[in-house]
Parts: structure tokens; sequence; C-alpha cells
């Protein structure tokens, strides 16, 4: 029978429980999971605001080496070296291209228009990954072949390569002498990565779909950029098989997520002569600040901590003719883009090739609008065909087709090609062939997990200060203290220390001064009291239930951009951290630390209990530094991150649970073996990452 004391616990909580979950910041603090942060710590913002604070400085003094840099850059040794190391690492943070496979091209059908012809083109640029796309030819009696070819990248649509305006500007191209080849990306227009095949639907689109490959691909040190920019690699690669196109005379264009893939297209393969990226190039740093980094493929880790801004997509391939296409009214913001221009104009201009960068404006909303696709095809004109003339699209000739004519597959989806393979089945197998490689946990593990995660050692770190303590008596001797911890400068970890009474069950076992429970549970500190914490109290230890940065009172919400059924509310200061080569669990690894040698500095002895994403940290912190704690008990803990590229587009893994590169090095279970072997490990259940398949 529990003793009075407890139980009296247990009343308030399941009283007032309800209503604790939504006391605002600054009212008192008397129950039971109310707020403990003090609002005054945040002035004029909440504390779910802490991380992006927190970050943002962090993003200034980035952006301020990189300026530092820029201006230090001067010779054309020093611009080549720079071009170099950009583009190495740019492939390496992205996880490296695959080898070339044969791309089986075919042409599954032709439409006669008027003045091109449009050929439909499907080839592999891995085996089994189907690529779609429409080749726009000139008309030959008056453009002899053959001809300078154009690859146009789509933009965020659903139905991709069929969007109208993406369908114009490469009609604009043929109807002026040049080819153009427009392709679907990954989870647009026909290359749906996840569909019902009885339904014959997709079942993600566009970005959702982009960020649901992010989280896997990130965990295997890929990048969803990576499946993009080899697609326009190998479409590439099929121009200059044809004989109808002129191999050294090719150029790239995009807008939007197509101005994305074109940027990154023209900074990294050298056979882009020309190049014109609209409505995407601006500042990564500026996008971060005002927190709005963009998508998974849109973000390349670390890139900011290695000097990588948007301006360099241009300025990494100068002095190659490159177009900056923009819109005044764009959610791009117009100043960002001028700014990365005038950096990358300078740059140009020191190789003696200012003219050889230029910008276009248009008066309009984001979208490849009239403006911007006159502005590229004359740029291309300039610069491929060497012909100087003002061009108008024509107003009266017919341009596009409708979605369903411009089909290049039998039923409109790559996957029901035999043979076909996803994204998401390439990432499954190289997380079985990362496996096989993977060995048990040692001290030359703990060293790349600590670099793959940004962990500093616990003995590096200050330990924890208190900021402000509050303490209650709830009756009969039980006492609690409402605390807030620093773990360091802009961190606040709100807590709530809970005492036994004195007398329990197995008090004479154990020395409450001594034994304490550093309890981590992403949905809250107190969410599971009755459940979790009260046993402990039970068996005689006190317990401190605490919310790590950006969990409880901390957590970000609101944002709907990344899905927070998928990847968690808090995708925007993920991918701020990410881009500047850190992780969230080393983060929450490092104020485990600081905790632990808090508690320890007293006399206690500490041990862990982490449940649902709290056992990402909890594991972290205990294989790296086990002498620290006594011992770890692990509840609801994820399988393991390859079950999280298995189960591809049904994750439901945090962005925040994931670490860049992992699973080349580790995995949880090898984490928890590490443990056991130490006899450490309380395992009392685990998790699949995975939705329901009705749920999606």
């Amino acid at each position: 029978m529990r003793p009075p004391a407890i139980l009296f616990v247990i009343v308030c909580f399941v009283c007032c429980g309800s209503v604790f979950s939504q006391s605002p910041v600054g009212e008192d603090f008397d129950a039971l999971g109310a707020p403990v942060l003090p609002a005054e710590l945040f002035g004029e913002n909440s504390p779910r605001d802490m991380m992006r604070l927190w970050l943002v400085p962090q993003v200034e003094q980035a952006e301020k080496a990189w300026k530092e840099a820029y201006e230090a850059r001067l010779a054309l040794e020093e611009i080549e070296e720079y071009q170099a190391r950009l583009k190495r690492r740019f492939v390496e943070n992205i996880g490296g291209f695959p080898e070339r496979t044969p791309l089986n091209p075919r042409i599954t059908g032709r439409i006669e228009m008027d003045g091109f012809l449009m050929e439909k083109v499907l080839f592999e640029s891995q085996p089994g990954l189907f690529v779609t796309g429409i080749m726009y030819l000139p008309d030959e009696s008056k453009y002899p072949k053959p001809w300078s070819g154009v690859l146009i990248s789509c933009g965020h649509s659903h139905n991709g390569k069929g969007y109208e305006n993406y369908q114009r500007v490469a009609a604009l191209h043929a109807i002026n002498g040049m080819a153009a080849f427009l392709v679907d990306p990954i989870d647009q227009g026909e290359r749906f990565q996840l569909i019902d095949p009885v339904a014959k639907k997709p079942l993600a689109s566009s970005v959702h779909a982009h960020n649901l490959i992010g989280v896997g691909s990130i965990l295997l040190g890929r990048n969803t950029a990576r499946f993009e920019i080899w697609d326009l690699i190998r479409a590439l690669d099929y121009l200059q098989t044809r004989d109808d196109i002129r191999h050294d005379n090719l150029g790239a264009a995009g807008l939007s997520g197509g101005g994305t893939q074109t940027a990154y297209l023209m900074a990294l393969d050298d056979r882009v002569s020309v190049a014109a990226s609209c409505c995407y190039l601006c500042s990564l740093h500026g996008l971060m600040k005002k927190n709005d980094p963009q998508d998974a493929e849109q973000n390349i880790f670390a890139q900011t901590e290695f000097g990588m801004d948007h301006a360099d997509y241009c300025m990494m391939r100068a002095p190659k003719p490159t177009l900056i296409g923009t819109a005044t009214k764009d959610f791009f913001p117009i100043e960002m883009t001028w700014e990365g221009f005038r950096y990358s104009k300078r740059l140009f201009q020191r190789l003696g090739f200012g003219e050889n960068i230029d910008l276009a404006e248009t008066d309009n909303k984001h979208g490849y609008d009239k403006t911007l696709r006159e502005a590229t095809v004359r740029f291309m004109l300039r610069f491929l065909e060497k012909r100087e003339h003002a061009i108008f699209e024509p107003e009266d000739a017919k341009l596009t087709v409708s979605d369903k004519e411009i089909l290049v597959t039998p039923e409109g989806f790559t996957l029901l090609e035999p043979g076909a393979r996803s994204t998401y089945d390439l990432n499954r197998d190289y997380a079985v062939e990362l496996a096989k490689g993977r060995k048990a946990i040692d001290a030359q593990t703990q060293t790349e997990i600590r670099r793959l995660a940004r962990i500093r050692p616990a003995a590096d770190m200050p330990e924890a200060g208190v900021v402000s303590q509050r303490d209650e008596t709830i009756a009969n001797g039980v006492r609690i203290q409402k605390l807030v911890y620093q773990s360091e400068p802009g961190i606040y970890l709100p807590a709530v220390r809970f005492f036994p009474e004195e007398g329990s069950s197995e008090a004479s076992e154990v020395s409450a001064a001594r034994d304490c429970v550093l309890y981590i549970n992403d949905r809250g500190k107190t969410s599971a009291f009755e459940e979790d914490i009260l046993p402990l109290l039970e068996r005689g230890v006190s317990v401190l239930a605490v919310d790590l940065r950006g969990w409880g009172e901390t957590q970000q919400v609101g944002h709907k951009y990344y899905n927070p059924r998928y990847l968690g509310s808090d995708g925007k200061d993920f991918y701020t951290a990410y881009n500047l080569g850190k992780s969230y669990v080393g983060f929450r690894t490092e104020d485990i630390f600081a905790l632990a040698k808090l508690l320890r500095e007293s006399g206690a002895r500490v041990e862990l209990f982490g449940v649902s994403e709290g056992c990402i940290p909890v594991l972290h912190a205990a294989v790296l530094e086990p002498d620290l704690f006594e011992r770890v008990t692990l509840k609801e803990c994820l399988i393991s991150w390859t079950d999280t590229v298995e189960n591809g587009g049904y994750s439901n893994t945090p962005l925040t649970s994931v670490v860049h590169g992992a699973l080349v090095v580790y995995d949880l279970p090898e984490m928890r073996a590490f443990l056991e072997q130490k006899g450490k490990l309380t395992l009392v259940s685990t998790k699949t990452g995975r939705l329901p398949s009705d749920e999606k």
C-alpha cells in the first residue's frame, strides 16, 4: 500500500494535471507540472524561442567569418583553392556520388508542336531509379542540329514538368534554337517515391516528401539533395549521348526548388557552361536568422561551418556565365539576393570577368513568370549561342500540353515500371551495407561518436549552475524543488526534483541524499509522474525530472512546415544547428553531462532514466561517460536508427533525434549492448519509429 504522502502527490497530479499543461509562463508554480521557467528570463520572447535565440548569434558569428574569408580571397590561386575545397566538402557532406551505371534511355513517345518537337524520355540515374523528362527540340529546318542543350529543373510542384510555366520556359528555348531537357525531380510529376500501388496515387509529394527522405538520408550521412543532383548529372550524361546535342555547349536553368538544384549543379559540374538560377539564391545566413532555412535538400550538413553560403554556388563556378533571377515580392528576400549578387559580382571581377554574372529582377511574386522566362532564354542565347537579340514569348503560340499528355510512363508513376526502385529502397540498401561493417563499441568508436554528434568530454564542460530554486513541501515531509539550471549561457533547463518520504518502503537500503535518478522524457519532465517517477520515489531515491533543451517548456511549437507528425515541431531550429555542423543529440547529451557533474559534486550517485526520444541523449551520455552513471533505464527506446531508414516514408523519428552520418559508425543496439556488457542497462521496452500505414 502506498504511503499517505505519496498518495497525496498522486491526487494533486491527477486532479490538476489538465490545468497545469495549459498554465502560461509567469503564473504561480504551485501545481506539479506547471511551468518552472520564470518569464523574465526571456524578456519579450517566449521560452519556446530559446533555441532560436541561442542559435542566431552562432549564425551571426559564422556569417562574420564568411565575410572575412571572402574579403581576404583576392589572388587567383586563393580563389581556385577555395573553389576546389568547397566543391570537395559539398560532395563529401551529401554522402558522395554513386558510380555511373547504364542509363538505359528510352524514347516513349513524341508530340509535334508548332515550331518544336517534344520527345518523352525515360532513363535510369541509378539502377531501377527512373527519371522522366521531355526533350524540347527546335525546328530543324530553321535551326540545323546539333543544338546547344539546356537542362531545366522543376521547382516544387505536384505535377513537376507538367507545371505550365516550366513547360513554357522549355518551349521558349526550343523555338529560339536551343534544345531543352525538362526533367521531373523526385516526388514530383511521375516520380513519387511513396505511392499506393492499388489506388495509384502518391502518398507524399514535393516539400513534405523531400523532408521525409531527408531524415533517413541524414542518418546515412547523405542528403535529399544527393539524389536530385545525381539525377541532373546523369541527365547531362544523357544529353551527351545524343548526336543532335552539342556536348560541349550545355546550360542549366531552374526556379525555386529547381533554382536550388540548378545552383548545386552549376557549382559542382564543370560541363554547365551557362547557368540561370531563379527565385532561390539569396543568403542562407539570412534565412537562418529569420528562422526560415527551408527544405531538407536546401540544407547541407555543416555548410556554414565550412564556409558555404548561397553566393558561393555562383562563385564556385566563376567566371562561367551565371544569371541570378529574382522577384521583388518573393519570400526569398530581395535584399539578400542583391547582397549575394554583389559578393559574387566582385569575385567575378577579381577574375577579370565581371560581365559574366548578371541579375534579372521581376516586379512580381515568387514564380517563373514571363519576365524571368525571357531573361533566362536571352542569357542562354547570349552565352551559349553568341546571339544577342531581344527574346519575347509569343502570346499566340501553343507552348504547353496537359498533365496527361506530358506523361512519359504508361501509368504516370515510375515506381510502377518493371524493376523500379525508390530512393527509400536505395537508402535501405546502404543501411544494410553499413550494418555489416560496424563493430562493437570501443574507445575508437566512442571518439567517432563524439565527432559525429559534436559532444564535448564531460571533463571539459562546466557543471550546470542553478539560476533559481523554489522548495515546496507537499505533505507529511514529501518535498519537491522547482529548479532552473543553466547548462551554458542562454540555455535554461527547467526541472523538478522529488525527494522521497522518510521511511518509505526501501529508504533504509539507500540514501536519498546520495542517490538521484536523472529522468529525461521528451514529452515533458512530469508527464509520466505516476508511471515512472512515483515507483522510483518508493525505492527511496530522489528524482530530478528535467526538460533538456528544446523539450517541455522550451519545445518549439506551431511550425508545421516539416509536418510535426513525422519529423517533430522544431525542424527549423534543427536545420539551423545542422547547417552549423551541430546536433540536438549532442546538445542534449551535454545538458546531461552538466547536470550529472553538479549532482556528483553534491555527493550523489547518478542513474539515468530515458523515455521515448529521451533515450537517445541518455544512451549517448552513458556510452561516452559510463563512469558518471551507476545505471541506465530505457523505456520506449527506439529499436534502431536502421529501423528509421527501413520505415522510409512512414518514419516518425523526429529530426532532433538523428545524427548526421551516425549509421556509418554506430547504431542504438550497439550502444545498448555496450551498457549491457557493463551491467548497467535496464531495458523496459522498445518501440519502432513508424506510423501505422493507415495514418499516411
